[in-house]
């Protein structure tokens, strides 16, 4: 009962701020919490907002204990990703480089995805390799791979020539 009172006697506002929030179980969290402070029963509450009496008691503790902050959603992370984040920017330096260092052609999945098993010691499946691509915020998809014999200047000469012969016509 002491939590409630806590709850009652807050100078907070709750119906202001369940206006403002976007997130939409907060916003019901801060709506109970409107009618806690009201005086409303647990019960009536719970048939209000259709959810159970023991959630809006749960939300009266986490408010006192950690105020308005208490009744946002924790972040309860996930399984860490098995290539380290600490990483990702020199792998992604890497791949850049030997990209650059290629004379004709390009990386694809599978070169990456030795790169990483070599340098790393992280296995991963050809998909995840796309996955963390993406991740590190790089795409599979290059320009058109160059030819290592190929001559710039006999391309850029013969384009010219051929529309003169064009124009000729």
């Amino acid at each position: 009962m002491q939590k409630k009172a806590k709850v009652i006697n807050s100078d907070v506002d709750f119906n202001a701020l369940s206006k403002k929030e976007k997130n939409p179980r907060v916003r019901i969290r801060l709506l109970a919490l409107v009618h806690v402070k009201d005086g409303v029963s647990y019960r009536k509450i719970e048939k209000m907002l259709k959810i159970t009496y023991v959630s809006v008691q749960n939300w009266v503790n986490r408010f006192a204990a950690e105020g308005v902050e208490g009744l946002k959603d924790k972040d309860v992370g996930g399984k860490e990703p098995y290539f380290p984040k600490d990483k990702e920017e020199q792998l992604r330096n890497l791949i850049i480089e030997r990209q650059s260092e290629m004379k004709g052609g390009r990386l694809i999945g599978i070169d990456i995805q030795k790169i990483v098993k070599k340098q790393f010691g992280v296995a991963y499946h050809l998909s995840s390799i796309y996955e963390l691509l993406a991740r590190i915020n790089m795409v599979c998809v290059s320009s058109r791979s160059k030819h290592p014999k190929s001559d710039p200047k006999a391309q850029e000469s013969f384009k010219k020539d051929f529309k003169k012969k064009k124009l000729q016509k």
